[in-house]
């Protein structure tokens, strides 16, 4: 595909002018002596399309049974729009002032993902949408414990790590003193996760199934995984 240069876009333009632009003999152009056809060439070489650059939402991460009560949505454009509209969930979109680049929500009790849709167009009615969402993931939980029969919530939740995920696939690391053993634990809906430590896959047994209770209260099926040998020290875990 052929790119313009400036000077051939010059040279384009007086093309397009010679084409469409009526010039009485011995008299200057004025801007009434440009065509319609001539304008709108102008017009399409200058137009941008509307588009929504990003969008973030605060209080947008969240363990599982947690409440939020507040979030501020803000966004970019990349130019003012024509109208502005904006989706809470199953509320009602809301008309917004086309210079807003920011929303506030407060005295919301939000428990469950709730997306939240933003909606521009511009001058030619071209529509740009964009989403951001609040969401709740459980956590995996990792870390160290002497060896137990049966393992508790209040044992998980002593755990020197954990994190809110979508699937088992963690690496992390930690220091096994002697007699001490390395946990993983995560929720059971994730299915079995297969080991890798130093290179050499395995080393880690099933200890048990757990109905956890995390800190916001919610409870469901977790599985304790837990290292075959107790004390290896500083251990890297690959988890998949």
């Amino acid at each position: 595909m052929k790119v313009l240069t400036d000077t051939g876009l010059q040279s384009y333009h007086e093309q397009v002018k010679e084409h469409f632009v009526a010039k009485e003999e011995g008299k200057g152009l004025s801007t009434n002596d440009f065509s319609d056809e001539y304008k709108k060439i102008v017009d399409d070489l200058n137009y941008t399309k509307i588009a929504v650059n990003t969008m973030t939402a605060t209080n947008s991460s969240n363990e599982i049974g947690a409440t939020v009560t507040e979030t501020t949505v803000s966004w970019t454009l990349n130019k003012i729009p024509k109208t502005l509209k904006i989706k809470f969930g199953d509320e009602a979109e809301e008309t917004l002032e086309t210079s807003a680049t920011s929303k506030s929500y407060t005295g919301k009790s939000i428990t469950a993902n709730t997306t939240i849709k933003l909606t521009a167009t511009d001058e030619r009615d071209a529509t740009a949408t964009k989403s951001a969402t609040i969401g709740f993931q459980p956590k995996i939980y990792w870390g160290t414990a002497d060896s137990k029969e049966a393992y508790t919530s209040e044992d998980i939740l002593a755990l020197e790590g954990s994190a809110l995920a979508s699937s088992k696939s963690k690496t992390f690391t930690v220091n096994a003193d002697a007699g001490k053993h390395i946990l993983f634990v995560s929720p059971s809906s994730f299915g079995t996760p297969s080991f890798n430590v130093g290179g050499f896959d395995g080393g880690f047994t099933k200890a048990g199934t757990v109905s956890h209770q995390n800190a916001q209260g919610y409870e469901q099926n977790y599985d304790v995984w837990k290292s075959v040998q107790p004390g290896l020290g500083r251990t890297t875990v690959k988890v998949s």
